[in-house]
């Protein structure tokens, strides 16, 4: 009786061992849970943010080379968890003995299967986004987010009262030089007087009319100048306008390009191999002597995508295309504020252009 008492008293003891071995299991179980979901999620943001930026510079270097850009857009993230567990007692009872054996099996199995849904940005609606000039009102808010007012408008603006920006540029890659100097030079000038706060852009009720405007601070030498190259009299402000407005010394005509006008613009800066110059894969800007134009003179300080027959080490961004790399350099510090002001100008313009499209679901893992 004694001994049976006492086995009876070690498998208590035995199963209630084995009850706080299964939770202190589980605990862990959901903090493996927990913690993998955080790192997870902070996976999927560097994927995600990783993946757009590939394909922006991808579809750069597929203008550069004039083939039309493909844009996918990512409509859903999602994740499954699965968790699976075994747990085994086993005993071992010797009779007229105490040297009995007793046993725990606990196993834990955890399985993650993320995915992207993705879907092409295409349809009629997406279309006129991508070829619609870049409304005004977008314009300033660029202005007055912090951004350098040469990158804004130099991007993003095709001429600002007849002062040309390389219109031609706006497309596939000219034969012909474009025009530009004159523009560059002003965008230099009103940056100047943006650091030195002498320019504010608002905007002013006028009726029942909220118009975006222009307004000199000061009258320094500076401003005067700039007055001068835009053809403006003096007067307290100037309103913004578009290009449809006739042209007269007391308002600033803008003309802005398209979001896929900016793409091309930008898209000069791709350099390409030799042997695709000569072989004419790609339209090549000559002088009037002949001679190859070098766009570095319109966007070198601006933004370049450089080229590599090998992976480039010091790259934040490459794409392998046509048998050689096409990169952004992790220290050219304009190219990379260029590359997020793109982004987000294409977010504002592109992101509610989506069409209904067939859905690609792509799991990320088994």
């Amino acid at each position: 009786m004694k001994i049976c008492n006492l086995e009876n008293y070690k498998l208590k003891k035995i199963f209630l061992i084995f009850f706080v071995f299964l939770m202190l299991g589980f605990s862990g179980c959901s903090s493996l849970v927990e913690s993998s979901f955080k790192k997870s999620s902070i996976g999927f943001n560097r994927a995600l943010q990783y993946s757009t930026s590939k394909q922006m510079l991808l579809n750069l270097v597929r203008l550069r080379y004039d083939e039309s850009p493909v844009f996918l857009e990512v409509t859903s993230i999602s994740t499954q968890y699965n968790f699976e567990g075994t747990l085994s007692t086993s005993a071992t009872l010797k009779k007229d003995s105490a040297e009995n054996s007793y046993g725990i099996g606990v196993g834990f199995g955890y399985a993650e299967k993320p995915t992207f849904t993705f879907a092409p940005l295409q349809g009629e609606k997406f279309a006129r986004r991508l070829l619609s000039p870049i409304p005004i009102d977008h314009l300033i808010l660029l202005l007055n987010s912090g951004w350098r007012v040469d990158r804004v408008l130099r991007i993003c603006v095709q001429s600002i009262n007849g002062i040309p920006n390389a219109p031609t540029a706006s497309g596939p890659t000219p034969k012909s030089p474009p025009k530009y100097k004159r523009f560059l030079d002003l965008a230099y000038k009103l940056e100047e007087l943006r650091k030195e706060g002498l320019i504010k852009f608002f905007y002013l009720k006028q009726g029942h009319k909220t118009i975006p405007v222009l307004k000199f601070t000061n009258a320094t030498s500076l401003v005067k100048e700039v007055k001068k190259i835009l053809g403006l009299k003096d007067a307290p402000y100037y309103p913004i306008v578009g290009p449809e407005y006739q042209k007269n010394p007391w308002v600033i005509r803008i003309e802005t390009r398209s979001l896929i006008g900016v793409l091309f613009y930008l898209s000069q800066a791709v350099e390409v191999p030799q042997e695709d110059i000569k072989a004419k894969r790609v339209v090549q800007t000559v002088d009037s002597e002949g001679k190859p134009f070098s766009w570095d003179l319109v966007l070198g300080d601006l933004f370049k995508v450089r080229v590599s027959s090998s992976f480039p080490k010091d790259a934040l961004i490459a794409v392998k295309y046509r048998g050689h790399w096409f990169y952004i350099s992790d220290t050219d510090i304009s190219t990379k504020s260029t590359f997020i002001l793109l982004q987000q100008l294409f977010a504002m313009e592109a992101s509610k252009g989506k069409g209904s499209a067939p859905i690609l679901t792509l799991p990320l893992g088994d």
